[in-house]
């Protein structure tokens, strides 16, 4: 019930927003009733879908958005991660599922899978930093294609048997504290050629204080870029004129 009750109250909290998925319930404690978008998760759907340069972009920009209105509500969602994005009618992204995430006066329920976590004491509350490490994978996840080192990961075979499952816990264990000794050294994977590597290797790094800075920084890079592609195409099309 106390997922529930958490998911509820962050809802009221942050109110309606356009980065924020509908809650149909609000005011009631006593169950979440989340706009049903048929489009599903932005996960399933980038796996189903070819996402277009164009719409990557918007939506880069858009999960940046959604972390800033709940930080700004004093809510860390502590399990970002892109499944947790729904895609509206409209292809805009909406955060969702709150049900561990911390608001003041009450620590989080959980945190992130090892792909999107943060190195910490796991003892003390979850901060915004740890959000906007985990903000760096999503974004990761977003522009890749796949989570931060997907590829430690063996194929998994459906499988009831017992030792069978057993082994693939054992496995998943190892590649977690795998990939939590890469990022407590700092090694992180390279994102020097892909979109806006910059940014999601601030996130990791701890460049960003907070996620609006992150913000900041892409929408003045995006617009360096409008900037010198409309520079090119002017030149491109005086050459022509000059044939």
């Amino acid at each position: 019930m106390q997922p529930i009750i958490r998911e509820a109250t962050i809802y009221d909290t942050i109110g309606i927003q356009p980065r924020i998925a509908e809650c149909m319930s609000r005011g009631r404690s006593d169950y979440v009733d989340v706009k049903y978008y048929p489009h599903g998760d932005l996960a399933s759907y980038c796996q189903k879908n070819r996402i277009t340069p164009e719409l990557q972009s918007k939506w880069f920009q858009q999960i940046l958005e959604a972390v800033v209105v709940i930080h700004r509500h004093g809510v860390i969602h502590s399990d970002l991660a892109l499944r947790q994005f729904f895609v509206d009618d409209n292809l805009d992204l909406r955060l969702g599922d709150f049900n561990s995430s911390q608001y003041p006066g009450h620590p989080a329920l959980g945190y992130e899978k090892a792909s999107h976590c943060l190195p910490r004491d796991y003892e003390l509350p979850n901060t915004e930093i740890s959000d906007i490490f985990a903000l760096g994978s999503t974004l990761y996840e977003l522009v890749v294609g796949r989570a931060p080192y997907s590829e430690l990961n063996p194929i998994r075979l459906e499988s009831d048997d017992p030792d069978v499952i057993k082994a693939r816990i054992q496995r998943q264990h190892q590649v977690d504290l795998e990939i939590e000794l890469r990022y407590k050294n700092h090694n992180f994977p390279d994102v020097s050629d892909v979109f806006r590597g910059d940014i999601i290797l601030g996130c990791w790094r701890g460049d960003f204080s907070t996620a609006k800075e992150a913000l900041g920084l892409y929408i003045k890079k995006s617009a360096e870029d409008m900037c010198t592609n409309s520079s090119r195409s002017k030149e491109n099309h005086r050459r022509v004129q000059v044939r």
